[in-house]
């Protein structure tokens, strides 16, 4: 669940949807819980999806939008900055069937037999239920909608992931500090947990070596995977660092200065008008010169809530880079014969400017070992 604490604008982002169904001919967009239906209205209900919950945001392309929130998560919404004042929610009791609400929302307009866009990540019961009330609708994907919409960020957009970013360099540094050769993993993940929060983090995001608490005890040789994903007013960061237990091996800190070669040279190259397929090629290339395969796509887009988002920086991805996006780059390798999966990376955010990109994150390539 996400509640807005400041004010964007939402009705121009319901205008430029609107737009863009007109565009593809889809008549309505139904929006569940998640990132869109934030970017939509400012809050989010709990996910789950139907049957657990109907928490339906309904967009037309003509005439006004539908809200359908369960009472509780109405009553949570009042304490959001948001796009609906409450009263305009149409709510149903946990227990009761919502159904016949959508039914309702999609009828009265005429939209029951339209053509809904649905995010390509919906839950199956929201799908099944508007397949089941609208059998003559067509429903299609409109992913791409979402994608485009989201993929440019406004300057309080950029703003939010810059603190973001703010916040994941002191809690880099916190993770020097905290990890130490005969120390349990969870200590460290929670003082570094506790330097995101103390920041103004709005979640716990860790990541990489702490993403399941052990009491393993650091060792020396380990190579440390610190890779988190702090956010500020809901938009995130995703960056990563290694730090290396004892002195690391000539192999090891090679593999690492060339991931910091590479996150720099392919900066380089990003500018408007570059494709998201040419920066992970030129990536990959950097990477194979060097002697390394580069295993996973070089980058993603962030934004809401954490996780990968438009562009998908990877083969294939032909998505014409623009001034407003936001990604990260992402070099590295596998390090074999670990007990857990054992990345060398460095991963840094970029926001594409007029004229190149510009690094979100102000923390060192040095190679650090405690």
């Amino acid at each position: 669940m996400s509640k807005a604490t400041e004010r964007y604008d939402w009705e121009s982002r319901m205008d430029r949807a609107r737009g863009l169904m007109k565009e593809n001919d889809i008549d309505v967009l139904y929006v569940g819980a998640g990132g869109n239906q934030f970017y939509f209205t400012g809050f989010s209900a709990y996910e789950g999806g139907y049957p657990v919950w109907l928490s339906a945001f309904i967009l037309p392309v003509e005439g006004e939008p539908e809200f359908i929130l369960s009472e509780m998560h109405r009553d949570i919404m009042k304490h959001a900055e948001t796009a609906f004042p409450t009263d305009a929610v149409t709510t149903y009791r946990d227990g009761e069937d919502p159904a016949p609400l959508l039914e309702e929302a999609l009828d009265d307009p005429g939209l029951i037999e339209a053509t809904i866009g649905l995010e390509d990540d919906a839950w199956f019961g929201d799908s099944e239920l508007l397949q089941n009330i609208a059998p003559k609708a067509d429903i299609v994907s409109a992913q791409k909608i979402f994608d485009r919409l989201r993929i440019v960020k406004d300057e309080l957009e950029i703003e939010n992931i810059r603190k973001a970013n703010e916040i994941a360099a002191e809690a880099h540094a916190a993770a020097v500090d905290a990890i130490e050769e005969g120390r349990p993993e969870y200590e460290a993940a929670q003082e570094i947990t506790n330097a995101m929060l103390n920041a103004g983090s709005d979640t716990m995001a860790l990541g990489g070596v702490f993403r399941d608490l052990r009491d393993r005890e650091f060792q020396e040789g380990d190579i440390v995977d610190v890779d988190m994903g702090p956010q500020y007013n809901h938009y995130a960061t995703d960056c990563a660092r290694n730090v290396f237990v004892g002195e690391p091996a000539e192999e090891d800190k090679r593999a690492y200065e060339v991931c910091s070669d590479c996150l720099r040279a392919t900066m380089d190259m990003v500018e408007p008008g570059v494709t998201a397929h040419e920066v992970h090629s030129f990536a990959e290339d950097y990477m194979s010169n060097e002697g390394y395969d580069q295993p996973w796509k070089i980058g993603h887009g962030i934004g809401l809530m954490g996780g990968h988002e438009a562009p998908l920086v990877e083969e294939g991805d032909e998505t014409v880079l623009e001034p407003g996006m936001v990604f990260v780059i992402d070099p590295g390798i596998f390090v074999d014969g670990r007990d857990q999966d054992t990345p060398i990376h460095i991963e840094d955010p970029v926001l594409v400017t007029e004229d190149g990109c510009e690094n979100l994150i102000d923390y060192t390539h040095d190679v650090i070992s405690v």
